[in-house]
C-alpha cells in the first residue's frame, strides 16, 4: 500500500513536469530565453569542447540540482515570497551557487559569466516549474558555447 503510493506520487509528479514543459513550448517566452542562447556563438571559443550528450546531461544534472533542489528549496523555505521584480531570493542564491560552483572547473571570468544565464534559468524554473522547460533552454546555451557546429 505505501509503496504504491510513492509510485503514484513519483509518476504524478513526472507527468506534471512534462506537462508544464509542454505548456512552456507554447509559451513565447520561453523562444525569448531560448534565443538568448545564441549570443554563445558570437562569445569567444572555450577550451572545452563536448559532445551533445553530455551537454544534455550536464544541463539536466545542473537544473536537477540548481533549481528542483535548490531554487525550489529555498522558494519554500521563505514561502515563496521573497522577490525582486520577477526574480525571487531564492534565484538569486541558487545562481550565485551556480557560478561559485562552475569555478571548481572554469577560469573565474567564465564561471563569473554563468550567473547570468543561470538567473534566466530560473526565471524560467519559477515561471513553468518544469526541469523539463529549463533543461532545454539550458542544453541549448550550453550547445551554443560549446559545440562545434563544424
Amino acid at each position: 500500500m505505501v509503496y504504491d503510493f510513492i509510485v503514484n506520487r513519483i509518476l504524478k509528479g513526472i507527468w506534471c513536469q512534462f506537462k508544464w514543459g509542454a505548456i512552456s513550448l507554447t509559451d513565447p517566452i520561453f523562444y525569448l530565453f531560448f534565443s538568448f542562447g545564441f549570443v554563445g556563438l558570437y562569445v569567444p571559443e572555450p577550451d572545452l569542447k563536448l559532445s551533445l550528450g553530455v551537454l544534455f546531461l550536464k544541463a539536466l544534472f545542473e537544473e536537477f540540482f540548481f533549481r528542483f533542489l535548490l531554487q525550489e528549496g529555498i522558494d519554500r523555505l521563505f514561502k515563496y515570497q521573497w522577490k525582486l521584480g520577477p526574480l525571487s531570493l531564492a534565484n538569486f542564491l541558487a545562481s550565485l551557487t551556480f557560478a561559485c560552483v562552475h569555478l571548481v572547473h572554469q577560469p573565474a571570468h567564465w564561471a563569473l559569466l554563468t550567473f547570468v544565464p543561470s538567473l534566466a534559468f530560473g526565471y524560467i524554473w519559477q515561471r513553468y516549474r518544469s526541469l523539463v522547460s529549463v533543461t532545454l533552454i539550458h542544453f541549448a546555451y550550453n550547445a551554443f558555447l560549446f559545440y562545434q557546429f563544424m
